[in-house]
């Protein structure tokens, strides 16, 4: 009975470890956001947002900033050159801001987060939409 418990501990450590392992190697987006913005239908604090990629098959992407943190699901973007840049782009109306799209420097695949319930609300309304890129770091 000893022997299977010591063999299930070394397994389960095992496995913690390669999971622990997997999520080191994972690039994160760095970004000073000097406003509060809205992801995926929170409001997230100014300062420090760090972005990181999930998910084997099916992309999630933990955005957090401050002492907010979320999960949203984005569309995989596809581009025929690689972006220059890391950057964090945001659609402003007056002063709300909402995270629209990411793209890592050196890479043809980006994401971009779906629309929110206000932010089609603001579109409809015809309020002006203009573009805020940020610059970010990749970790």
């Amino acid at each position: 009975m000893k022997k299977q418990a010591t063999t299930v501990l070394i397994l389960m450590l095992a496995a913690l470890t390669g999971l622990v392992n997997a999520q080191a190697v994972r690039p994160r987006i760095v970004a000073n956001v000097p406003f509060e913005f809205i992801a995926n239908g929170k409001t997230m604090p100014a300062g420090k947002c760090t972005i990181t990629a999930l998910g084997d098959g099916m992309t999630i992407l933990s955005i957090r900033s401050g002492n907010e943190n979320l999960l949203a699901v984005p569309q995989d973007t596809e581009s025929r050159h690689a972006s220059e840049k890391t950057t964090l782009v945001f659609h402003r109306y007056g002063d709300l801001y909402f995270l629209a799209s990411i793209s890592r420097q050196g890479q043809t695949r980006g994401y971009e987060l779906p629309v929110q319930k206000i932010e089609a609300e603001l579109r409809a309304q015809n309020i002006a939409e203009k573009d805020m890129l940020l610059l970010a770091s990749l970790y």
